[in-house]
């Protein structure tokens, strides 16, 4: 009995819930750790070396690399994490322009698709500093985190405030179902006024980041260093590839799209990126095929109840 009650307790039913959240999160974590063979699996770009290609606030997936099957070269080799090499702490992201075996290990060196030279400061550097290569890149992602990052009080008050709110969320949701259950809801007409308000705002809302996801722009300063940083849809990053060649190429595919750059050596490789416009759609498409069914389940229940009372 007292086991039962325990379980039942609306108290007890909050931490279990985070627990298992929590439980979910880190699992998800460290199962693309293991997938991706890197602990620096996602990453936050601060710096404009890689620019038009990698712009600062993305985040980058980076895979485990072997060094033997790395491509080196200047418009189509792999882009590269790795260490400083002299602050094994600060990690690089560089493209590979050329490789070399040098006894049991490999010379790299790399550049910045931003940046003139033959070789970048760090070049030629051991491939035991090596992290992974970049295989795609999410927009807007890294940009908090930069953000954060740059004022660890700031980062302090967004996790507690994050956790706050995620307490505060699962208590009230656990209030309102057991005062749901004991109790009937009034007021039908205003609580069907809220949900077609409700409906109008998530819809406006969706919409105005799908318009975003595409055409939108927004640049602000790091509050670190002040460079520019900008948050682009896809038509408009594709508009600040052409500011640094000839021509820049889309590249569309699902659920991701790919942004290649003319230039006078030939076509350089951009990296695939997650295309936030599709996903936005899908969840769009999605919420009003369930609140449209869930209305029409409803009105049908109505037309049931009040058929069953003439009778």
């Amino acid at each position: 009995m007292e086991l039962r009650r325990l379980i039942k307790n609306e108290y007890f039913e909050a931490i279990a819930t985070l627990a298992i959240i929590s439980m979910i999160i880190l699992g998800f974590y460290t199962s693309v750790q293991i997938a991706l063979g890197t602990e620096n699996f996602a990453l936050a770009v601060a710096s404009g070396s890689m620019l038009p290609t990698l712009n600062i606030g993305d985040l980058i997936i980076v895979q485990r690399a072997d060094p033997a099957q790395i491509r080196a070269d200047r418009l189509t080799g792999d882009i590269l994490v790795f260490r400083n090499p002299w602050n094994p702490n600060e990690l690089i992201v560089h493209r590979a322009i050329k490789i070399e075996r040098k006894g049991n290990h490999f010379l790299v060196t790399t550049l910045g698709d931003n940046c003139e030279g033959d070789r970048d400061q760090f070049s030629p550097w051991n491939s035991s500093l090596l992290i992974g290569r970049v295989i795609g890149r999410i927009p807007y992602l890294g940009v908090l985190s930069l953000i954060i990052r740059s004022n660890r009080a700031l980062y302090t008050l967004f996790i507690a405030v994050l956790v706050i709110l995620v307490i505060a969320l699962i208590f009230t949701t656990i209030f309102e179902t057991k005062s749901g259950d004991s109790e009937e809801i009034e007021e039908k007409a205003s609580s069907r006024k809220l949900e077609i308000i409700e409906f109008i705002a998530v819809n406006a809302l969706l919409l105005a980041f799908f318009i975003f996801s595409l055409w939108g722009s927004f640049s602000f300063q790091k509050p670190d260093t002040g460079e520019r940083m900008a948050i682009l849809g896809m038509y408009q990053d594709l508009g600040f590839h052409k500011k640094f060649c000839a021509e820049a190429i889309l590249h569309y595919s699902f659920f991701t799209y790919r942004i290649d750059c003319l230039v006078c050596d030939g076509i350089r490789y951009g990296v695939s990126t997650f295309a936030w416009h599709q996903l936005i759609f899908l969840i769009l498409v999605a919420y009003d095929i369930w609140k449209i069914y869930t209305f029409l389940k409803i009105k049908r229940n109505r037309i049931d109840n009040s058929e069953s009372e003439v009778l």
